[in-house]
C-alpha cells in the first residue's frame, strides 16, 4: 500500500535521481554513473586504488558525514536510489542496520537489538576492508561495479546510450539484472553488506554516544503506549519503540516517518535535542495498583 509518506519518499528520491541524470546529460560536473564526489565508500576505494588521498573529494564526503551525524540515516529512506526501487516495488523490505521487515514488534524491546546492529556494522566493515584490499590490488574501485546506487546510474547511462546515442550495449541487460538480484533476492544487502552503511553507522553511533541530533519523539501527554499501543514499533522497519527510545532512534532510525504517519494519536513529532531532553519527554510506564509486582507479591 502506497501511503502519503511513502509517496513523498518516492517523489523526493525520484526527483534527486532525475536532477542528477539531468545534470550529467546537460554537462554538469558530476558524471552519470558515480556518486564518488560525495560517497565515503567511493572516497576510500579511490584512495586505496590510486595510492593517494583524493583531497578534492574530501569536503563533500565530510559534509555528508556531518549531515548524517545531525539527521541520522535519512539518506537511506529518502535519497538512496536502491530504496526508491524498494519503495516502488519491494514492499517493506529491510532498510536499515537491523533489517526489520515491519512485522509486529514484541511486547518488550529485544535486548539483542543493539547486538544485531553491531553485528551488521561489523559485517559491513569486513566487506569494506575486503573491497579496499581488492581495490588496492587491481588499482580500481571495484565496488562501484557492484554498488546498487552505481548500478542505478549505470542503467540510466545504458538507457542514454540506447535512446540518445543509439548505441545499445550489454549493460542495459546486465546492470538491471544485477540490481534486481541484489535488492530483491539478497534482501539484507543494506543491513549486512553495504559499505556506505558502515560509514553511516559509525556516524549514527557517534551521535547516539553524544546524545545529539534530530529524532522522532513521542509526546507523553497524548501517547497511549502505556495502554499497550505498539503502532510505532510495528510500523517502524527498525522496530524502534519511539515512546521508550533509548539510543535506538539516534543509532538506527532512517527518518522514514512511518511511525509519525501510523501513530493513532499523532503524538510523534520530529525534535532536535540531547538525550536528556528525550528522557524528560519519555512516556512513563504505568503499573496498575492491582499488579502483583506493584504489591510486592
Amino acid at each position: 500500500m502506497k501511503t502519503k509518506v511513502k509517496m513523498a519518499r518516492i517523489a523526493v528520491a525520484a526527483g534527486a535521481l532525475a536532477l542528477a541524470a539531468a545534470s550529467a546529460h546537460l554537462g554538469g560536473g558530476a558524471p552519470l554513473g558515480t556518486l564518488c564526489a560525495l560517497c565515503p565508500a567511493g572516497f576510500a576505494q579511490i584512495a586505496a586504488a590510486s595510492g593517494s588521498v583524493p583531497w578534492a573529494l574530501l569536503p563533500g564526503v565530510l559534509a555528508v558525514l556531518v549531515i548524517v551525524f545531525l539527521l541520522g540515516r535519512a539518506f537511506c529512506s529518502w535519497l538512496c536510489p536502491s530504496q526508491l526501487l524498494r519503495n516502488v516495488f519491494g514492499g517493506r523490505a529491510p532498510r536499515g542496520i537491523l533489517g526489520r521487515g515491519g512485522e509486529a514488534a514484541p511486547e518488550k524491546p529485544s535486548s539483542c537489538a543493539s547486538c544485531a546492529g553491531d553485528a551488521g556494522l561489523k559485517t559491513q566493515g569486513l566487506v569494506l576492508a575486503v573491497l579496499l584490499i581488492v581495490s588496492f590490488a587491481v588499482g580500481f574501485p571495484v565496488f562501484c561495479l557492484l554498488c546498487p546506487i552505481g548500478l542505478v546510474f549505470g542503467t540510466l547511462w545504458a538507457l542514454n546510450r540506447v535512446f540518445v546515442l543509439l548505441q545499445p550495449g550489454w549493460e542495459l541487460v546486465v546492470f538491471p539484472l544485477m540490481l534486481l538480484a541484489e535488492l530483491f533476492l539478497f534482501k539484507r544487502w543494506c543491513a549486512a553488506v553495504c559499505p556506505l552503511g558502515f560509514f553511516f553507522g559509525l556516524a549514527a553511533k557517534a551521535r547516539a554516544r553524544l546524545g545529539l541530533g534530530a529524532r522522532p519523539q513521542a509526546d507523553c501527554a497524548t501517547c497511549i503506549s502505556k495502554d499497550g499501543c505498539r503502532a510505532c514499533s510495528t510500523a517502524c522497519p527498525e522496530g524502534i519503540d519511539v515512546a521508550s527510545p533509548g539510543t535506538a532512534t539516534l543509532d538506527s532510525c532512517t527518518f522514514c516517518l512511518d511511525c509519525v504517519e501510523n501513530c493513532p494519536t499523532k503524538s510523534i513529532k520530529l525534535g532536535f535535542g540531547t538525550s536528556s531532553d528525550v528522557q524528560e519527554n519519555q512516556v512513563p510506564v504505568v503499573i496498575s495498583d492491582d499488579d502483583p509486582v506493584a504489591k510486592g507479591e
